[in-house]
């Protein structure tokens, strides 16, 4: 029996093969994107659980409340990790963690690379506390002494080949580093990312006296805890650390939490702490689109089974009189299902292998498929089709087994009902279309706002060098900034420590605020060029911009707007001649300039000053012409080369440079667009399908019409209205849903545009387009056929 039931579902199949390869390939889709979905869901719900103890890691925060406002740092000072460790039973181990920044001059042979943001500097116990495996070296003592480097596989490869890189030497900005330990390639789900990992003795031995120091905080420091404990059990040591207790209501006021591992990728983002943060959020949204995905995909199944109801009622009539049972015609139309999501999953499959390596590079990340080969996922694909089965066969069946043996065909005006079942799943699929669509919108037009924003300051056709801390360039700057002004297309050059789109070092301020009284604050320190403010065309407010001279080197300071509200003045006047004490230097305020956006739009402007101090310079700005800046940057490398031969020329443009800031937010769009397309694509397709058989249940009518005198546009019309109805009703159940959450997602931007009435029109307006296009072509075919042919086939 069952065998006869398959043999009759693939003949149906074969012989409908429109209709077939429609909901096939909708299956497979729908499969293909919520798999792509899921495994995206994995990685970011998986973060840093390869560690064996990920639930006993934790780091420490501080918190520092000042007048001026509060930090949240993802960091700790220097000697917390050693104080806490012994003070409480409940850490086994620690390990410090300090990101290098800035650029730096890594050489092996003739092979010359500029590294920035992928260097870190770590205790020995790393390996004890981190599962990080080494391919070669001893994790014991790979970071037990100065001048030692771990690299991962990748680096090895690119600065030694197939070459054993153990116990090779690298220079480090021309110091000699021995390379301790080559290490496997780290996974994209770890917060920790990096490619050179240095010894944190090598750290302490520039830096004489920073284990004493608690008010300077350069570490990401993490804990093991003993087993048996748990992160509250380091609350008490963490309020009643002697340094931090409270001090006078003017200064700052250092407050240390707790945070485990397992919670990090998801927590509030703190200044200085390591790694990309997911949004749960977005994890929400993308669930929600896969759900929505493979409902439309079911729905459409569903739809067009029903819709072969009134042609095949006469065959199950017959079948029921010569004896078949609702039960027989039941297992026939599920077996017909079965077989039909059987072969969309196997599709599916094929969709996945080929199409892995693009997603991959759209989801962003180098995803573990281990789970792929494991037998428990590979007893668990049969079930796919099963539960297609029962989501979106049962209900068709049921609807074909209840047929009686006389069968009435329904009246035409009975298939016009809003109300019916099969214009209810097309409201379904456009309520989910318009979500999808109206979110994508959204999505594009707060992108495109905030990349278009007037940020306070010129950016446009800067080219920025970026040679890192090297203190000899930075005291002869000067005759640098000649030779450089000397090439042909550079109009203006200034030096910096930072330029817009990088976060400045945050230092500890002491200013007299409005009342007179000293008080201090945590303030954003940009060291500049005399002709910074005006390269970059910032607007002073009040005061003056530097001058050239020891007069204004170091002992002159210039802050923000913001800076100046938050110690109290309304007026910028009144802050100019305050005082100030700042990272162990002193003077006075000269100057007020406009809160222009240094940093991404998703924050208000922060405190900001600037300072000249030319040895502490990283960074040269050059306006250049914009008419040959390929030809400009060849002769900049070239000058470059000549004067600084072991220093790499490394560029990138300002603007390319705060753009990359919303990286994580254009990624997430197009992940949006992409999936929004799909399911565009699978609405369309199953609406062509749906059209093309409701165009042939109604040509009998529309050829009587036609006869009588009807005009053609008028019946085009009237089809395209019919079908337009449940787009509209669709639409208007996702515009309070979709304004509700996108909202609610453009909260997470300091700086948005209003989401007003007329911007749902737009959206509409496209999915009426796409619904006329892809069903006007089936509604012409019809009311231009000659109506003679139509009723002599009845």
């Amino acid at each position: 029996m069952l065998f006869n039931f398959i043999k009759i579902a693939r003949r149906k199949l074969w012989n409908k093969k429109g209709s077939t390869s429609t909901k096939l390939f909708s299956l497979a889709i729908g499969i293909v994107s919520l798999f792509y979905i899921a495994i995206y869901l994995y990685q970011e719900l998986n973060y840093d659980t390869f560690h064996s103890n990920y639930t006993k890691i934790a780091k420490i925060n501080t918190a520092v409340e000042s007048p001026t406002g509060n930090l949240s740092l993802g960091l700790s000072a220097v000697p917390v990790g050693p104080y806490v460790k012994s003070q409480s039973p409940a850490v086994e181990e620690f390990v410090r963690i300090n990101k290098e920044y800035g650029s730096h001059a890594i050489k092996h042979g003739d092979k010359l690379f500029s590294e920035s943001e992928n260097i870190y500097y770590a205790d020995s116990a790393f390996f004890k506390v981190f599962d990080f495996d080494l391919v070669a070296g001893n994790p014991s003592t790979a970071l037990d002494g100065p001048d030692k480097i771990i690299i991962t596989e990748n680096t090895a490869i690119k600065y030694f080949g197939n070459v054993n890189a153990l116990n090779k030497v690298l220079l480090y900005d021309d110091v000699p580093f021995t390379v301790s330990g080559v290490m496997r390639n780290i996974p994209s789900n770890s917060h920790l990312q990096f490619d050179f990992l240095i010894s944190m003795a090598t750290f302490f031995k520039d830096r004489p006296n920073v284990d004493q120091n608690w008010e300077w905080f350069p570490m990401n420091t993490y804990f093991l805890l003993k087993d048996g404990h748990s992160t509250a059990s380091l609350d008490e040591v963490l309020r009643t650390v002697p340094q931090y207790l409270e001090k006078s209501s003017t200064n700052d006021q250092y407050k240390l939490s707790i945070e485990p591992l397992n919670g990090l990728h998801f927590s509030s983002p703190k200044l200085g702490e390591l790694g990309t943060k997911g949004k749960r959020s977005n994890l929400y949204i993308l669930f929600t689109i896969g759900i929505m995905i493979l409902l439309l995909a079911v729905s459409n199944f569903i739809n067009l089974t029903t819709a072969q109801l009134s042609v095949e009622a006469k065959d199950v009539s017959i079948k029921k009189t010569v004896g078949a049972s609702k039960r027989d015609i039941f297992k026939q139309f599920s077996v017909e299902s079965l077989l039909l999501t059987s072969f969309a999953t196997i599709v599916s499959i094929l969709l996945i292998l080929l199409t892995f390596p693009f997603f991959e590079d759209l989801l962003g990340g180098n995803f573990d498929t281990d789970f792929l080969s494991n037998p428990l996922f590979i007893l668990l694909l049969p079930l796919i089709p099963i539960v297609l089965t029962l989501l979106g066969g049962i209900y068709p069946a049921v609807k074909f087994a209840r047929i009686s043996t006389i069968h009435k065909p329904k009246p035409d005006g009975k298939y016009n009902n809003v109300l019916n079942t099969r214009t209810s799943l097309l409201i379904f699929q456009f309520a989910i279309t318009s979500a999808l669509v109206i979110g994508s919108c959204i999505i594009y037009y707060q992108l495109n706002y905030i990349q278009n924003q007037d940020l306070g300051m010129d950016t446009a056709h800067k080219i920025v060098l970026d040679y890192g801390p090297n203190s000899t360039i930075g005291t002869a700057y000067e005759s640098l900034k000649q030779e450089l002004e000397g090439i042909p297309g550079v109009e203006s050059i200034t030096f910096s420590s930072h330029v817009p789109g990088q976060t400045p070092n945050g230092v500890a301020t002491q200013l007299l605020d409005v009342n007179g009284r000293s008080s201090n604050g945590e303030i954003n320190l940009n060291l500049v060029d005399y002709n910074f403010v005006e390269d970059y065309g910032l607007q002073l407010v009040a005061g003056r911009d530097f001058r050239r001279g020891p007069a204004d080197e170091t002992s002159a300071l210039i802050l923000n707007e913001a800076a100046v509200k938050a110690f109290g003045y309304e007026n910028p006047e009144d802050i100019l001649g305050a005082s100030f004490e700042q990272w162990g230097g002193n003077g006075t305020v000269i100057g007020v300039v406009n809160d222009f956006n240094y940093l991404s739009l998703h924050e208000d402007v922060g405190l900001l000053s600037l300072k000249v101090w030319p040895e502490q310079f990283m960074k040269i700005t050059l306006s250049v012409t914009p008419n040959n800046v390929k030809g400009t940057l060849e002769k900049l490398e070239s000058k470059w080369a000549s004067l600084y031969p072991s220093i790499p020329f490394n560029h990138y443009f300002v603007d390319d440079n705060f753009k990359a800031q919303y990286d994580k937010d254009r990624q997430f769009a197009t992940i949006i667009n992409v999936f929004t397309i799909i399911s565009i694509c699978i609405g369309i397709l199953g609406l062509i399908a749906y059209a093309r058989f409701w165009c042939e249940r109604r040509k009998k009518e529309m050829s009587i019409r036609k006869v009588l005198g009807a005009n053609a546009i008028w019946l085009v019309w009237k089809l395209l209205k019919s079908f337009s109805i449940p787009v509209l009703i669709g639409f208007g159940i996702a515009i309070p849903i979709t304004y509700y959450l996108g909202g609610q997602w453009l909260q997470e931007f300091a700086y948005r545009f209003e989401l007003n009435w007329y911007f749902f029109a737009l959206p509409l307006a496209l999915l009426l387009v796409l619904v006329w296009f892809s069903v006007g072509t089936q509604t012409l075919k019809l009311v231009l056929t000659n109506p003679v042919n139509n009723l002599k086939e009845e």
